[in-house]
């Protein structure tokens, strides 16, 4: 039992797991920021460490309403309702962030996109081009005020400020310190949907592949980090599918328009709020625009992934902290090479159940086993496992009964917290759970759910994958066990 002292949580579904290896605790909360919250904490108790834990939650929920533009009650959505605000610390201290990398990255970052990112949340076709970049130029142009003394914003009416792309890095910074400040905490690790803050020590962070926009992207490195923050900005499960065209979640400022898809860019800074920047700068502009840009970051840098090559831009001090797992993909080799037919992948969405995860309380969101079987129901590959007691996944039976001996290995790699009502994107590319290429032919996407509190179910979908052919299947949606959308395509298309 924890000492009585402890402040009250806010509600959350929260799992906590020593790990010796690190001589921390670890907590998980599934949907926090419209993402997923991971903390690491070294402390001299698993009660301090849990104070840690409530605290940094209570700091984010805070800032989350001031900066969570979906909020109508929130401060940035009153900012944007007025023609002049008289802002909190918090939200000047942001925008004024957001105005000064504006200047500094020549316009490749803003934080004023509001409305043509809106146009591109809403869009079922391609917007027009044109009008894209006629909206981009007058937001640019528009005349925004900042009075730092009196903390007052004056905003153009064209101007519509969505600041996410700093924000979270400044609530990841800001939920870090909180968790520092608890006595007894040594050292702490801070995750908000790959915004990472990290102090107190040396942290190892593994970091996905970047060109691969799934959930269970397998790693191609990892950095070691004392007092840093980490983000990335390029390919990844955001990624948005318009009118047959993958496209990516940056807008380019400049010309309203969504950043070439196969690239991306991993910085590196003195706090998540700068990396956040700038790595979303060197996402847009051009290589030399990145090379002068992180020119006047001090201590930062960027490792930048393209088809082509890996490279590092700024502080070379950093480099000598990264190791690849495997060498970097050569000029001229596919995108992706898969089991099959190099590229072909089987893209998969598995969408969770409907859930308010911090309101329905008695309502458990499941634990899923996400697999591929053959056509005699032998296991293949297993794909995702979402929840993090591993003993609680013996709920379902049939993935355990079949797993049981590798159960160790499966969750070192494949497994995340739950999190609300949302989407997961997997890949499947031909390969076993050995490593090997299996044959082109039929197999069965299995998608297995539970919960703590009883319910269960097994839900199979039989696919053809013996020619590398495009096409999409469908388990559709059920209120208990969620849904699974498969597509055959070639990746990179």
């Amino acid at each position: 039992m924890l000492p009585a002292d402890i402040p009250e949580a806010p509600v959350m579904a929260t799992s906590a797991a020593v790990l010796p290896e690190q001589g921390g605790y670890v907590f998980h909360d599934p949907c926090v920021l419209g993402t997923r919250l991971s903390m690491v904490v070294d402390a001299v108790t698993q009660a301090a460490a849990y104070r840690a834990a409530c605290s940094a939650r209570v700091e984010i929920d805070r800032l989350d309403g001031v900066f969570n533009w979906r909020d109508p009650a929130a401060e940035i959505s009153r900012l944007n309702a007025a023609e002049t605000h008289v802002a909190s610390p918090e939200l000047f201290e942001v925008v004024a962030a957001a105005e000064r990398w504006r200047n500094l990255s020549s316009g490749a970052y803003s934080g004023r996109l509001g409305l043509p990112l809106s146009v591109w949340r809403a869009a079922q076709e391609m917007p027009d081009r044109a009008t894209m970049a006629a909206m981009a130029a007058e937001i640019a142009g528009a005349d925004v005020k900042l009075d730092a003394k009196a903390r007052v914003i004056v905003r153009p009416d064209r101007v519509r400020f969505d600041l996410d792309g700093l924000a979270k890095g400044y609530i990841a910074d800001r939920a870090l310190a909180a968790m520092m400040a608890v006595p007894g905490v040594a050292r702490a690790m801070l995750d908000i949907g790959g915004d990472i803050r990290c102090a107190g020590g040396r942290w190892r962070v593994e970091l996905p592949a970047p060109l691969m926009p799934f959930d269970n992207a397998k790693a191609c490195g990892a950095v070691e980090l004392d007092e840093a923050g980490v983000a990335t900005s390029g390919c990844g499960p955001r990624d948005r599918e318009i009118a047959g065209m993958r496209v990516s979640a940056t807008i380019n400022p400049r010309d309203g328009w969504p950043v070439s898809h196969w690239r991306s860019v991993t910085a590196l800074a003195p706090t998540t709020m700068d990396a956040d920047a700038l790595a979303t700068a060197m996402l847009v502009g051009s290589d030399e625009e990145a090379k002068a840009l992180i020119a006047r970051a001090p201590g930062s840098a960027a490792r930048v992934t393209t088809p082509e090559q890996a490279m590092w831009r700024g502080d070379q001090a950093w480099q000598i902290h990264w190791i690849d797992y495997e060498a970097p993909q050569k000029s001229g080799e596919p995108l992706y090479r898969s089991g099959w037919a190099d590229g072909w992948i089987a893209n998969i969405t598995f969408t969770a159940p409907p859930k308010d995860m911090r309101r329905e309380i008695a309502f458990r969101s499941p634990y899923v086993a996400i697999w591929v079987s053959d056509e005699a129901g032998r296991p293949v590959r297993t794909l995702l496992l979402i929840g993090r007691h591993k003993d609680w996944h013996e709920g379902n039976r049939v993935w355990w009964r079949q797993n049981r001996t590798k159960v160790d290995d499966f969750f070192a790699g494949r497994s995340m917290s739950t999190r609300g009502s949302g989407t997961y994107k997997v890949y499947w590319d031909g390969i076993d759970d050995a490593g090997k290429p299996v044959a082109p032919g039929k197999y069965i996407m299995n998608v297995e759910t539970s919960r703590e509190a009883g319910g269960h179910s097994h839900r199979q979908l039989a696919i053809d994958f013996s020619t590398m052919r495009a096409f999409e299947r469908e388990m559709p949606v059920d209120a208990q066990s969620g849904g699974l959308t498969v597509s055959f395509e070639k990746f990179g298309r």
